[in-house]
């Protein structure tokens, strides 16, 4: 019996991840002509699931005849391919395998081309436009975050858009509003967005900001060790992320309460959450707690509105104005831009589910992975 091809477990460990990876052969002849087998080999010393202290994993690596200093070299050059996760925690460094997203971000984010990133490239195109049979999850990872003056009171906010209509404060929760959230984050760390890096690769750059992705907490720190990202404080982060409400994007964050990992700012000409939206997939990103309603009696038809909501969640029939309130995502973008203050934000009737913390969001994900990885196999699909 010959030796286990471990480049073909590798692509199996990340088609569990992602239910079926494109171009896989390509792939796996760009991760072999890229990450040499002994790399590998301390890639499979890693859990599963989960990170491992460093000096766990320099005792595997010692059974497994790979010294202290070869397999410290190892990792640190896993760490920027995007395939090892890493950051020193209270307890000291920690190791995991990173997750597929992982390897494709950082590859499109370099500037150098290579073999890989051209395959990353592809892959993570055909990911953007939907082209991948994903695993069956039902769980959205992202929920989306209201444009926050559409949210905030005049004495809560600098900037209020003229006879905008705001909710009744009551109703407005620390998990609503962005600055708030951000706010209360140890770490910020901001990096390129890389939907639309991989976009400009492909020749279709849709001239959105770029700097746009935040991480936070311990995913922060594998952003900064890996060298993706840099430290922003909070100041610095408000400004983007006004800059971002600016140019129309709509905040997705992790879709828990509780220490969140990513807030990402997303255009539906390009990022792979927002065009999953469009397309009509509910297991990528939730809506926010609010929807858009319309005050008629203010509204002028000027149709700014409609040219502005990303998921065409309004339109005009026979001189009204239209809002379908299912397809609405409540990011606010209409509410902020309408010249006439004629829409506003208003809770929904019944809000989507939000995670305590992303741990409790990621179990239930992985178990609905898990769940359809399982079925698929036992149906041949």
């Amino acid at each position: 019996m010959g030796a286990r091809d471990q480049y073909e477990s590798l692509v199996r460990f990340y088609e569990f991840q992602l239910g079926s990876v494109p171009a896989r052969e390509e792939l796996k002849e760009a991760l072999r002509a890229t990450i040499s087998e002994r790399e590998l080999q301390l890639f499979f010393l890693l859990p599963f699931m989960g990170m491992m202290p460093e000096e766990k994993l320099l005792r595997k690596a010692a059974r497994a005849g790979i010294s202290r200093d070869e397999a410290l070299q190892l990792a640190r050059r896993l760490i920027p391919e995007g395939m090892v996760d890493s950051y020193v925690g209270p307890g000291g460094r920690l190791y995991g395998r990173a997750p597929f997203i992982a390897l494709l971000e950082f590859q499109v984010r370099l500037k150098e081309a290579s073999p890989l990133r051209a395959v990353c490239t592809r892959i993570m195109d055909a990911l953007i436009e939907g082209a991948v049979k994903v695993l069956p999850t039902k769980t959205p990872y992202y929920r989306v975050l209201p444009v926050e003056q559409t949210l905030r009171a005049p004495s809560q906010t600098r900037v209020v858009a003229v006879n905008v209509a705001v909710p009744d404060p009551r109703e407005v929760l620390p998990i609503d509003v962005a600055s708030e959230m951000v706010r209360r984050e140890s770490l910020i760390v901001v990096a390129d967005c890389y939907c639309r890096a991989t976009k400009r690769l492909v020749g279709e750059e849709c001239g959105h900001p770029l700097e746009t992705c935040f991480y936070f907490n311990e995913l922060g720190m594998v952003k900064l060790e890996a060298g993706y990202g840099r430290r922003v404080d909070v100041a610095e982060a408000l400004s983007i992320l006004r800059a971002c409400e600016e140019a129309g994007l709509v905040h997705n964050v992790s879709n828990c309460e509780g220490k969140m990992q990513t807030l990402c700012n997303c255009c539906a000409c390009s990022c792979a959450v927002m065009k999953a939206v469009v397309r009509g997939q509910t297991n990528v990103g939730a809506p926010s707690r609010y929807r858009s309603a319309l005050i008629e009696e203010r509204c002028t038809l000027c149709e700014v509105c409609i040219e502005t909501c990303p998921v065409k969640a309004i339109s005009a029939r026979q001189g009204t104005l239209l809002l379908d309130g299912a397809r609405c995502i409540g990011c606010g973008q209409c509410v902020s831009h309408c010249p006439e203050g004629a829409l506003r934000m208003v809770l929904r009737e019944r809000p989507p589910k939000i995670y305590a913390d992303n741990d409790a969001l990621f179990r239930r994900i992985n178990m609905e992975a898990m769940l359809g990885l399982a079925a698929r196999r036992l149906l041949g699909r």
